[in-house]
């Protein structure tokens, strides 16, 4: 399961040196933490006897609560995975926020390792500079790929079809 949840968040207001920016809500519609859960509940409840991984993209204001979701459905956290951006908001001028995390989750005896030549392959830093808002990095998915060729794949909150995934999204076809 490869998810990136919509955590409820807003733009920001606008500034000064960012005319465009509109501020207030997202361009898509977000969820708050109860129904994310809730939403994983269902979906990770039918496969409480496979073998499975939860791969979940999480913002620094949501770790906590991410974790602690998942730790509520049952799940451990295996790995923090860092996605650094290369770019990033500046919030109140403070520090750039150019990371966001891939957390790995499994169930005690339901992990799925990765292929033997994959062990050991990937770091948990991956850097790809941002295409477009909230579009995850291309690396991840073809760590996933490699580490798991065989594993049938199936992406929540996907945005676009993916050759070999099952995706599952609002704005998938």
């Amino acid at each position: 399961i490869y998810a990136a949840p919509p955590w409820q968040q807003g733009k920001g207001g606008k500034k000064k040196v960012r005319p465009n920016s509109s501020g207030g809500s997202l361009d898509y519609p977000t969820m708050n933490l109860q129904d994310i859960k809730e939403l994983h509940e269902i979906v990770l409840n039918n496969l409480a006897s496979e073998k499975h991984n939860v791969f979940m993209w999480c913002i620094n204001k949501y770790l906590v609560d991410a974790q602690k979701m998942m730790e509520e459905l049952g799940y451990t956290l295996h790995a923090r995975i860092v996605w650094n951006k290369n770019t990033g908001m500046c919030p109140a001028y403070t520090v750039r926020f150019q990371t966001e995390y891939l957390l790995w989750f499994y169930k005690k005896g339901h992990m799925i390792l990765p292929r033997k030549e994959a062990q050991g392959k990937y770091g948990d830093i991956m850097t790809e500079t941002v295409k477009r808002h909230s579009q995850k990095p291309e690396c991840a998915y073809q760590m996933l790929e490699d580490m798991f060729p065989a594993a049938n794949k199936l992406e929540l909150f996907a945005r676009n079809k993916r050759n070999g995934w099952d995706c599952w999204g609002n704005e998938v076809e």
